[in-house]
């Protein structure tokens, strides 16, 4: 079943929304992967995908990051970043 709580999302996949990356995740039920709102891969049927708010809650139901868009890379940078400032300090 479709869960229409998310259906605010569909648009920001569709379009590949780059402004929505970091806001949410998306999942495609048939291939097990999880991506950015923007990325550049072929768009799901809207019937296999699922939403999660990050790719922690993604992993958590047993999808894989995408290899093209890389999900987690932005939240490890930034994580990186933050250790790195904490340390100059």
């Amino acid at each position: 079943a479709v869960d229409a709580r998310h259906d605010g999302h569909v648009p920001a996949v569709t379009a590949r929304d780059a402004a929505c990356d970091g806001a949410f995740v998306f999942a495609v039920a048939t291939t097990g992967i999880y991506c950015r709102p923007s990325c550049g891969a072929r768009r799901p049927t809207r019937a296999n995908v699922r939403f999660f708010a990050d790719g922690e809650e993604a992993r958590a139901a047993g999808y894989r990051a995408c290899r093209r868009c890389t999900p987690d890379a932005e939240l490890a940078d930034a994580a990186r970043r933050a250790a790195w400032i904490a340390s100059a300090c």
